[in-house]
């Protein structure tokens, strides 16, 4: 008797167990139904790729080119540099647009104010096709650089004779030279005559360049900061896949910032018992569910690290992740939250062993580290000056023993953007 009431309580443990699991399998898919949380198909590194219903935004571009005294090559490497150090150098030509209009006046007007800034200009000479534009540019020439003496060459195919004026000037100091070229509207400079001087002059003097765009007044959110491939005399290599990614989920954040930012807030800041809000999937959200990883570090007083936590799953969406781990952190962490970071990243690209990591990794690059069950990574910032260091610290991050087999090990790298908190 006894062995058959085990029997029959054995029995009904399974049929229970099966159904409180089936309950919640349907209790969780119901949850899931009611909120619409299911991920899109799409990827969020692959935002580029994917036809957006955006307002086009004219980039409004200018060309800074800086005499460097530690530059010694006259090539074209020696001066394609994205650096600002041009505000401590001595700059000698600008390239800029021609036409001055309401977006472009106030990106011109901030860069000749930071010329100003960190150069004493005594002298501006203008070098132009013909009169369109030129005496705009004057007029904001002599405004923001406080000068009077403003002069103007016509430079033209068919009488160069300006040329060697231009070239007197470049050799004097505290002179700068502006030649007025729209270089948003075409790829290759030597379809300009006036640009393709601009580069000959750069690449004669030995300048470096920088360039000064209208991302730095923020009129055109979108703009892709690669302008290697505005220039003819680049050279033509394919982007890596990582590199490719990484502008993906730029122009991801560029669009949905402000929205990823509102959700992730108002989840983070409701009380334990609060339901989770996520947003209703319109027109304007719909990408919000795009598929991605997420990682999110908290910070307390003094900057010190309260709680990080990872999102890396094929099937989570980026808005998910994002109010998932606000929720997390607002049960786990019981001190004030002062700020925040959180990072989108890229696809893992395997690296072979340590030594190989340690002279490919990029200054951008993060790392992760798989080892059987336990997993860990640190973004590019997270990093220690050596990367031998942030080797060691991942290893413990994931507690991997000491006398752990290699081949169960396996590094990875990938890229990150930043969702910047402006608040």
């Amino acid at each position: 008797m006894l062995i058959r009431t085990k029997q029959m309580l054995k029995k009904w443990i399974v049929r229970l167990s099966i159904l409180a699991s089936l309950f919640l399998l349907g209790y969780i898919n119901i949850h899931r139904l009611n909120n619409n949380i299911y991920s899109n198909y799409e990827r969020a590194v692959e935002y580029g790729r994917v036809s957006e219903n955006k307002e086009i935004i004219e980039p409004i571009i200018t060309a800074v080119f800086y005499k460097s005294p530690a530059i010694k090559k006259k090539n074209v490497s020696t001066y394609l540099d994205h650096s600002d150090n041009y505000k401590e150098q001595n700059v000698k030509i600008v390239a800029a647009p021609k036409i001055l209009n309401e977006n472009s006046m106030p990106v011109v007007e901030r860069l000749y104010a930071e010329i100003s800034k960190h150069n004493t200009i005594k002298k501006a000479v203008l070098l132009i096709e013909d009169n369109i534009g030129a005496e705009k540019h004057k007029k904001i020439l002599q405004k923001n650089l406080n000068i009077d003496d403003v002069e103007t060459l016509i430079l033209n195919e068919n009488d160069i004779s300006a040329e060697k004026n231009a070239e007197d000037y470049l050799q004097q100091d505290n002179i700068l030279t502006v030649a007025l070229v729209d270089l948003n509207n075409f790829s290759n400079f030597k379809n300009n005559f006036l640009a393709d001087e601009v580069i000959w002059l750069a690449q004669k003097y030995a300048y470096k360049i920088h360039v000064f765009d209208a991302i730095d007044t923020q009129i055109a959110k979108a703009a892709d900061r690669d302008y290697e491939t505005l220039f003819s005399i680049s050279v033509s290599k394919e982007v890596p896949l990582l590199k490719q990614q990484q502008r993906n989920l730029q122009k991801y954040v560029n669009q949905y910032k402000s929205l990823l930012l509102k959700y992730f807030k108002q989840n983070l800041l409701l009380g334990k018992e609060k339901e989770t809000i996520w947003p209703a999937k319109t027109v304007q959200t719909y990408r919000l569910y795009d598929r991605g990883f997420v990682y999110i570090r908290f910070f307390g007083e003094n900057k010190k690290e309260l709680f990080a936590r990872a999102k890396i799953g094929n099937n989570k969406g980026i808005i998910v992740a994002l109010v998932e781990l606000a929720r997390k952190a607002a049960r786990k962490i019981s001190q004030p939250i002062k700020s925040y970071k959180i990072y989108l990243l890229t696809d893992f690209e395997a690296i072979s062993d340590d030594k190989s990591l340690i002279n490919d990794l990029e200054t951008d690059d993060g790392i992760y580290i798989s080892y059987k069950d336990r997993k860990a990574l640190l973004v590019a910032d997270e990093r220690p000056e050596r990367t031998q260091d942030g080797l060691e610290f991942l290893y413990a991050r994931a507690k991997v023993p000491q006398n752990a087999n290699k081949a169960d090990i396996k590094l990875f790298k990938f890229k990150t953007v930043e969702i910047e908190n402006e608040n």
